[in-house]
């Protein structure tokens, strides 16, 4: 009876396991309680499966040794988690600029505990599952698929072969957090500055009237205005980040495969 896996095969599988489970480890979706944790192990073990039968991926036991197999592992796990850290990069933008849209308002006290992202804000958490939400409608998660299973023809599992410049390129993609922050909040920021400024105008000429009483409710106001309103402007601006993120997810596959 011939056996359901050879031990090429089984080898091969365990290392295309690794880079994938270290995608979904950093990918801010999938590492999340979203997603049942049984419905993430199956999609692994899928995906690995998949990918071993479309690439016809084999390892001689012969050539690999526990040192080699080990330094494979490494290698996989650090391709996974760079591959999956790109998005966080985003995300992060995208939850920088809800704290910075919440303070404004006064909205830093209004935190809760959500087990998915731990202790957020109420706008933090909209603009996250904002995010997801266009990222599935652009078919964005598509080019994520796709991208991963063609790493696997870029960078074989068998090579050690990785470009140094991944490192440079991670770490000035993650300076971009601030920048791209500052451009998804900035046109709430400044009607929210105004606001201040008007209060502030309105306690040095009127001294008498309770500023913070009047000026909180009235923040929390203008600020939800501004984003019923300037709905769009977020629409827009995370479809073209999304587009972004696609290009830069992209190119760091190919900066590794050099």
């Amino acid at each position: 009876m011939n056996p359901l896996i050879t031990p090429e095969q089984a080898i091969a599988v365990a290392l295309i396991f690794t880079r994938i489970i270290a995608f979904f480890l950093s990918f801010p979706f999938l590492n999340s309680t979203l997603i049942p944790l049984n419905i993430r192990i199956l999609l692994i073990v899928a995906l690995s499966f998949y990918t071993m039968s479309i690439f016809n991926i084999q390892i001689s036991i012969k050539e690999i040794d526990m040192l080699v197999l080990f330094l494979l592992v490494i290698k996989e796990l650090f391709i996974g988690f760079s591959l999956g850290i790109i998005t966080n990069i985003f995300i992060a933008a995208f939850s920088f600029a809800s704290e910075i849209i919440s303070y404004l308002m006064g909205f830093t006290v209004v935190n809760m505990f959500d087990p998915s992202f731990g202790q957020i804000s109420v706008l933090d958490r909209l603009f996250i599952l904002l995010f997801y939400l266009l990222f599935f409608i652009t078919g964005s998660y598509a080019v994520f698929i796709g991208g991963l299973m063609r790493s696997f023809e870029i960078m074989p599992i068998t090579e050690f072969k990785i470009n140094e410049g991944i490192f440079e390129f991670i770490i000035q993609q993650s300076s971009n957090i601030f920048i791209l922050a500052f451009q998804i909040a900035f046109p709430f920021v400044i009607i929210l500055m105004i606001i201040n400024i008007v209060l502030a105008m309105i306690n040095r000429l009127i001294p008498q009237i309770n500023v913070f009483i009047v000026g909180l409710p009235l923040q929390i106001f203008v600020g939800f205005l501004a984003l019923m309103f300037g709905s769009w402007f977020l629409v827009y601006i995370s479809v073209h980040l999304l587009e972004r993120l696609t290009d830069i997810y992209l190119n760091i596959i190919k900066i590794m495969g050099r």
